[in-house]
């Protein structure tokens, strides 16, 4: 494990009276950093699909299925990333875990709105596809963990159904804000590059996680709610 994934240090316990405020605005903070992360993670999952059109006719020595087959490699790759990476999250600090995640998958977006070398190789294309794949899978799992130290049982439904919008509000912003970048540069690559910088800059929103008193913060606090 890198030392940056571990998880946080236990902090101080906190005086009686500052346990119900201090718990009610941190989970509302990390709740949101969790949404906006998660949101994020999808303006950099798809780009591909939306750019093809324009690869085939910029390299037409490529089939559609030919370049399906790296959007096949980033679906399975992403299922098993999710599978697997849900372990290494459980071992890890969610903050860092999710942001380099979301910082690894826009990393990849960038290269193919950046680097016209990677479209001279197939098997380029795929590899980095799946290798997207498995960074975006670093997306739920922290999210999940987040959410059970700072919900209650009783709380977790409400919670995991309004974290789960955070699906359709990324989902319905890739397609906007690739169009908007590639008006602004009139330049078919900011399908990627635009949104992999959006995407990183949202990052920083996605470290809010939970310290290691957040189960005991929660337990407190619900003896109030």
């Amino acid at each position: 494990m890198f030392f940056f994934l571990k998880p946080a240090p236990a902090t101080p316990p906190l005086p009686a009276d500052r346990i119900d405020p201090e718990y009610r605005r941190l989970r509302l903070q990390v709740f949101a950093g969790i949404f906006i992360g998660y949101a994020a993670f999808y303006l950099v999952r798809k780009n591909f699909a939306l750019a093809m059109p324009d690869i085939l006719k910029n390299y037409p020595h490529y089939s559609k299925a030919a370049l399906g087959s790296a959007m096949t490699g980033l679906s399975i790759a992403y299922g098993v990333s999710k599978f697997i990476m849900g372990s290494v999250s459980d071992r890890s600090n969610p903050r860092w875990f999710m942001t380099l995640g979301l910082l690894l998958t826009s990393g990849v977006t960038f290269l193919f709105g950046t680097t016209p070398a990677v479209y001279g190789s197939l098997t380029a294309i795929i590899a980095l596809q799946t290798l997207n794949g498995w960074f975006s899978g670093m997306g739920w799992p922290p999210c999940g963990k987040t959410m059970v130290h700072w919900f209650s049982t009783k709380e977790r439904g409400v919670a995991v159904g309004v974290w789960n919008v955070a699906h359709n509000v990324g989902g319905g912003l890739v397609a906007t804000l690739a169009l908007y970048g590639v008006t602004r540069f009139h330049d078919w690559g900011a399908t990627f590059y635009f949104n992999a910088v959006v995407a990183a800059g949202c990052a920083g929103a996605g470290r809010a996680a939970p310290p290691r008193h957040a189960a005991k913060l929660r337990a407190a606090a619900d003896r109030e709610i």
